[in-house]
């Protein structure tokens, strides 16, 4: 499979914006998903087209994108590596709210990497494989100055296939948090990491 890659502001110019983006997002809900570089693309195609559509406010923008996201990102997945050991030692009440504090942070984070980004080409690189279960599904985001890496961490369930971090600029968005996670949890226990969550959550934009 040879690499791809698709412009925007091309596909702006010669399809109609709202219609091309929803057409992408029922696309990537409808997906059969056997092939992970495919779930990238299609995920990744429609978080850049929504950020590029004029007919969105920002506010808009970033509740579609958390949609999107929402259906190929295990977020309970990426919470249990980053808590590790941690995590079977919380309760199963405190899992689920740790993993909603967790998500809407990384979201934030996410949000606020990719929507610096505009009109810029990104290219889908060839799929690495660990296994028949995980797979690294590396993209570059081509600017005017920059070759920005974005590695999507992908594992398969069942028949489709879900991301468990991203690496952005070769920073992973998991192990970002997992030694300060587990610094706080070591010092004030789980409660403390839920409060912790629950004020950067409240101070975030």
């Amino acid at each position: 499979m040879q690499p791809s890659s698709l412009n925007y502001q091309y596909l702006r110019r010669t399809i109609a914006g709202p219609i091309f983006l929803a057409f992408m997002i029922v696309s990537a809900q409808a997906l059969p998903q056997t092939d992970p570089r495919e779930v990238v693309e299609l995920t990744v195609n429609s978080i850049l087209l929504t950020l590029q559509d004029s007919n969105l406010d920002q506010a808009k923008k970033k509740h579609q994108i958390t949609e999107i996201a929402s259906r190929h990102f295990d977020f309970e997945a990426m919470t249990s590596r980053v808590l590790a050991t941690n995590w079977k030692r919380a309760t199963t009440a405190d899992q689920r709210r740790i993993t909603q504090l967790f998500k809407q942070m990384l979201i934030e984070t996410y949000w606020q990497k990719m929507s610096r980004y505009s009109d810029e080409q990104v290219e889908f690189l060839q799929e690495q494989s660990r296994s028949e279960e995980y797979v690294s599904c590396p993209t570059l985001i081509r600017t005017n100055a920059n070759l920005i890496p974005v590695d999507y961490k992908l594992y398969r369930v069942g028949n489709t296939w879900m991301a468990y971090d991203v690496v952005i600029e070769q920073v992973s968005l998991v192990r970002n948090y997992r030694g300060k996670f587990q610094s706080i949890v070591r010092d004030d226990g789980i409660p403390g990491l839920i409060s912790h969550l629950e004020s950067q959550n409240e101070a975030s934009p």
